[in-house]
């Protein structure tokens, strides 16, 4: 008996040794679905922590054809997010939820100097100046991870969830002789299809340091 109760002292000793304590606060740096992200953490208790992240500092330009429509399009992202750690073994696996700010647009620019169809009619010239952006400017977020332990003071962790963003939403304004009913029908197409994506898959590798 003396013996049983040894080997599950030692086995739960092993499940827990390394990871991170009550108290005990942590900074992350790493790679996300929303950009290079840099994360605080504290540790509530043993099977409780709290954490905030900002992601972001990726830009990309290249040229988007849309419904025939050439633009320029401009993509910034990322976003702040904090959220809620749920330990249930008392190990590296945590069950995640939270809230996450969207920093995460698409600008979009076209000038026209052919022809070119736009809603139902056809023009020669005139701009249109356009947005994507997240439908919910505040979003619920969830994710599953485990981090894993690398010695006393440093762990790799890995996640892998969803920001429930309910999907996009596009905005545009045109200058000269394009009407907005024209510009509306064109939008509508686009907004259908941003509208059909409700989830943003979320996924990060973090390398994570405890003091």
């Amino acid at each position: 008996m003396k013996h049983s109760l040894w080997v599950a002292a030692l086995l739960g000793t092993v499940g827990t040794t390394g990871f991170a304590e009550q108290g005990q606060m942590s900074a992350d740096l790493g790679l996300s679905t929303v950009g290079p992200q840099l994360q605080l953490g504290y540790k509530y208790s043993n099977n409780i922590g709290f954490r905030g992240f900002f992601a972001g500092g990726i830009l990309e330009s290249r040229s988007q054809t849309e419904s025939d429509i050439k633009y320029d399009a401009k993509a910034n992202l990322g976003g702040i997010g904090l959220l809620v750690d749920y330990y249930p073994m008392n190990n590296g696996l945590k069950l995640s939820g939270g809230l996450f700010k969207s920093n995460t647009d698409i600008t979009m620019k076209s000038t026209i100097t052919a022809p070119t169809t736009v809603g139902n009619t056809s023009y020669t010239s005139g701009t249109i100046d356009g947005k994507v952006e997240f439908a919910r400017d505040v979003s619920p977020m969830i994710a599953v991870g485990y981090d894993y332990n690398l010695g006393s003071n440093w762990t790799l962790g890995a996640e892998l969830g969803a920001i429930l963003n309910d999907g996009f939403k596009a905005t545009a304004t045109a200058t000269g002789p394009i009407t907005q009913a024209d510009l509306d029908a064109e939008m509508k197409d686009l907004q259908d299809a941003l509208s059909s994506t409700k989830i943003l898959p979320y996924i990060s590798v973090m390398a994570t340091y405890r003091f």
